[in-house]
């Protein structure tokens, strides 16, 4: 379906990622749905889950 793996492939330059990461790892954690999930998470964590969808990384954390 030539859907992209990571955000890199999708065309997020790195810098840009780079420049942003830290506000999206804050957003997410403060969105209403996030204390829906059946385990809590931080913003440290949410930084972690956002590089691995940038670089195509396993999550196992």
């Amino acid at each position: 379906m030539d859907v992209p793996n990571t955000l890199q492939e999708f065309g997020v330059s790195e810098e840009l990622f780079k420049e942003h990461v830290d506000t999206m790892a804050e957003n997410a954690v403060e969105d209403p749905c996030t204390g829906t999930n059946p385990r809590e998470t931080s913003v440290e964590e949410m930084k972690k889950l956002f590089v691995a969808a940038y670089y195509g990384q396993d999550v196992d954390f």
